[in-house]
């Protein structure tokens, strides 16, 4: 019984000494790495292994293993990032030179779109009871006309009112004799203007619209004279 336990403790011992020295090898050859054939072309890293073999916690053993990376990998880097730097550096310049240029295109762009403001070329306003008679009188003389007719005969009085030939103020221009100007002014009281006829005086003292020169002066259901400038509905406007 003796012998059997000794000869076991002894077929122990022979075990563990054979992982002794099998562990040994390892690590010689671990060490060893530096001595292979071309190492100067490159550069050593150090990193970790894991073994299952010693933390007393986790049983793993970290040891210290070489990685061996070759000049021409980390050239190769060297001149990606040296690209990078000079491709962004080109960028800014170019985007630096292209802004002035950009924002005079802008400055243009919208100078062009921006529509010119309405101007009432006669600079006249109306009191409330001026454009009171002004629509009796536009819904007399042209009531039935389209919008654009009834604001041509507002341009009509404008024009006279700043002619040297005619009177300045609005009453004067529509109650002018000797002869008779506008017939209708007689009727003002039976005239009952609509909104219609408040729009079209108003869109004329806003600059809103051009439809006459500024010399032409008479609209009538015929021609008053030679130079018949336009015809909008029933009135020719001459001048």
């Amino acid at each position: 019984m003796r012998k059997r336990i000794l000869g076991a403790a002894v077929l122990f011992s022979f075990i563990v000494s054979l992982t002794a020295a099998s562990n040994m090898k390892e690590d010689v050859k671990i060490k060893e790495v530096p001595a292979m054939e071309g190492l100067a072309a490159g550069s050593i890293r150090f990193a970790h292994s894991f073994t299952p073999e010693s933390d007393e916690k986790t049983g793993i053993e970290k040891k210290e293993s070489m990685i061996v990376t070759s000049a021409y990998d980390d050239d190769l880097m060297q001149e990606k990032i040296r690209t990078t730097k000079e491709t962004k550096m080109e960028e800014a310049a170019q985007a630096v030179q292209e802004t002035p240029a950009e924002q005079t295109a802008q400055i243009v762009q919208e100078t062009q779109a921006a529509p010119a403001a309405p101007e009432n070329r006669w600079h006249i306003t109306l009191s409330p009871d001026e454009t009171e008679l002004l629509a009796r009188i536009v819904w007399l003389e042209s009531q039935g006309e389209p919008v654009k007719g009834q604001q041509a005969v507002v341009e009509v009085v404008f024009n006279r009112m700043r002619s040297d030939v005619y009177p300045d103020t609005l009453y004067e221009v529509l109650s002018q004799k000797n002869p008779v100007q506008f017939c209708s002014f007689k009727n003002r009281d039976r005239a009952k203007p609509t909104q219609k006829e408040y729009d079209s005086i108003q869109q004329v003292l806003d600059g809103k619209t051009r439809i006459l020169r500024d010399d032409t002066m008479y609209f009538s259901t015929f021609p008053l004279t030679e130079h018949v400038e336009v015809k909008i509905g029933g009135h020719y406007f001459c001048y």
